[in-house]
């Protein structure tokens, strides 16, 4: 019995030295952070150039488009204005004045609307795309961790790996690699 207990605390002893061993191997092990901007990221490739450009370009449309309603909108209360109109002309303009600025409110929503899904979706599909170079730049610097920099409070620049992405992915978008 007392050979029992003697090879017990042996094997828990021995137990107790390798588990200090592993943590040990946990505990000192370099642990490589990287840091990433991604509005910097997408304002620096080319694809998120275009993607911004493109909606932009839509954003700019919806604007003229918008401003056309208002200007009906001006016109048409300046010709309420008139004391030349009479009152079944007015009615008719008050109530023409009405729904045009009810549609210029549902435009003005539906334009937001269509901006957020578009840009949601273009973004999506840039990250999409952005993702494994995210990884791949990881693995090749041999990090452990790549944080958002909106996640940090402090970092030193060094760990930006950012511009190493953004070289990367407008490589491959170029087809040259």
């Amino acid at each position: 019995m007392n050979k029992q207990k003697k090879e017990l605390k042996m094997k828990k002893t021995l137990i107790g030295v390798v588990t200090i061993l592993i943590m040990g191997m946990f505990i000192f092990a370099e642990t490589k952070i990287g840091i990433i901007n991604g509005q910097k990221l997408i304002e620096g490739t080319k694809k998120g150039r275009a993607i911004a450009s493109r909606l932009e370009a839509i954003g700019k449309q919806k604007q003229a488009e918008l401003n056309k309603k208002q200007d009906a909108i001006k016109k048409l209360e300046k010709e309420l204005m008139s004391p030349a109109l009479n009152a079944e002309t007015k009615e008719k303009k008050a109530l023409e004045l009405q729904q045009l600025r009810t549609d210029t409110k549902r435009f003005i929503e539906d334009s937001q609307r269509e901006m957020t899904i578009k840009s949601e979706k273009e973004m999506n599909l840039l990250k999409a795309e952005i993702q494994p170079i995210i990884q791949q730049v990881g693995k090749e610097k041999g990090l452990s961790v790549i944080l958002e920099i909106t996640a940090v409070a402090y970092y030193d620049p060094a760990i930006d790996i950012t511009e190493d992405i953004i070289k990367v992915m407008d490589t491959k978008m170029s087809g040259t690699k």
